[in-house]
């Protein structure tokens, strides 16, 4: 079943994985996913693992803006950096993330240096093959009905919502339906076709505060809890046929 066109209300990316999640107008879709969605990570080289948001909730807290020579690094103090970036002599190494190898080259960068600081350890910026430092599907899609029913409920329980549901799930779009598309649907978005594989699994990331970072007591991770444990919110899928996606 296609659906055509339904409404995007929100699109979103984030450049470096764990730093703010940007609203944008438009998104390029090519058959990897969103064009420029964490195609920079940091990692832990004494590790050998890519840094996780849920264990550095500070990430959250820094935009990362493209530029035409690679990026600019802005934190809420005002601190910025415009980096340049260059692939190191070490060639594609893999990083554990989440007990899976991603496929990293680690980069001469001065942004390594001020992650560390800021971070409080020792990181090095990395850039990841595509979709190598993507949880799930490179898409992920939520709905305006199931984020206003999830709201509902927080509201019932005297829980008083301060800023929109989305930014908390880090969503790729946000879609005006009523329901989470089944598996299997295509969606017809401008001239871009998706494909809705299956459910989202969340973790405590949708409790940290999308601006600060800091744990807040927004109970989302109890609501959505199902009777047999997971943590379903939203719907992941896959790229069909390439394209642009825009606002509405």
């Amino acid at each position: 079943m296609t659906l055509r066109a339904p409404r995007i209300t929100r699109l979103g990316l984030a450049l470096l994985k764990g730093t703010r999640h940007l609203d944008r107008d438009e998104i390029e879709l090519d058959a990897h996913g969103p064009v420029g969605d964490r195609t920079w990570c940091l990692v832990d080289r004494a590790a050998a693992r890519v840094l996780r948001t849920v264990d550095n909730p500070r990430l959250l807290r820094i935009t990362v803006r493209p530029t035409d020579g690679g990026f600019v690094v802005t934190t809420p103090e005002g601190h910025s950096l415009d980096a340049a970036t260059r692939d190191a002599a070490d060639g594609i190494q893999a990083y554990d993330y989440w007990g899976r190898g991603a496929r990293i080259r680690l980069q001469d960068s001065d942004c390594s240096a001020f992650f560390s600081e800021y971070l409080s350890r020792d990181v090095v910026l990395a850039r990841a093959d595509r979709g190598d430092v993507v949880y799930a599907d490179p898409i992920s899609i939520v709905t305006t009905g199931a984020l206003r029913r999830l709201e509902e409920a927080l509201t019932r329980s005297g829980y008083a919502v301060r800023s929109p549901l989305d930014a908390r799930f880090r969503a790729t779009m946000t879609l005006d339906l009523e329901h989470d598309p089944e598996p299997g649907t295509r969606l017809q978005l401008g001239d871009a076709v998706v494909e809705v594989t299956d459910p989202l699994e969340r973790c405590a990331v949708i409790d940290l505060d999308p601006e600060t970072g800091e744990r807040t007591n927004t109970q989302l991770l109890q609501r959505i809890r199902t009777t047999d444990g997971r943590l379903p919110f939203g719907v992941g899928a896959r790229v069909v046929s390439a394209g642009t996606l825009r606002l509405g």
